[in-house]
């Protein structure tokens, strides 16, 4: 075999093995379905019609709705710092899943009265490690807040996510 043919074949081989070690390492999407009801308490600083800005702080459980059951029974805690103004209201803040065997997913969280919410996986700890993935969310029910300055409602969470194999 000539040189120029040996080096073309040896390009040709490591080009097929690197294409083929870059598939082998590309996450799986997973996609996933809860409902998620939980208890809101607010840190007021400003509350008008012209402009409010306020923190809350938000616990509650997630259950699965899919068969895959991803997520079942994880409970959650998320803090927004939350802006309204003229009728409309934004919010942002950061979230974490908390799994039954203790391992746990952060996420930021962002979202408006007029779009819904989005939830983006950033990190995770054990076999959630490298987690990669977001969420659409949208409100299903409000409660009549139990106490002042509370609120308890459900919300419904479709997305998907990848881990690094």
């Amino acid at each position: 075999m000539s040189t120029n043919r040996r080096n073309w074949f040896i390009v040709t081989v490591v080009i097929l093995g690197l294409t083929g070690v870059i598939s082998v390492a590309q996450a799986e999407r997973q996609e996933f379905e809860n409902i998620w009801c939980g208890a809101i308490t607010y840190n007021v600083m400003q509350f008008s019609k012209e402009i409010s800005a306020m923190s809350n702080d938000a616990k509650g459980i997630l259950r699965s709705t899919h068969e895959n059951k991803i997520f079942d029974n994880w409970t959650t805690q998320s803090i927004n710092v939350i802006k309204g103004q003229d009728g409309k209201w934004f919010w942002n803040g950061f979230g974490k899943r908390l799994a039954p065997d203790g391992d746990f997913i952060i996420a930021e969280i962002s979202g408006s009265s007029e779009g819904g919410g989005t939830i983006r996986f950033i990190y995770g700890t054990g076999k959630w490690k490298g987690i990669k993935g977001e969420a659409k969310v949208k409100r299903l029910t409000t409660g009549k807040p139990i106490t002042q300055g509370t609120d308890q409602w459900c919300e419904e969470h479709k997305g998907w996510f990848e881990l690094p194999k």
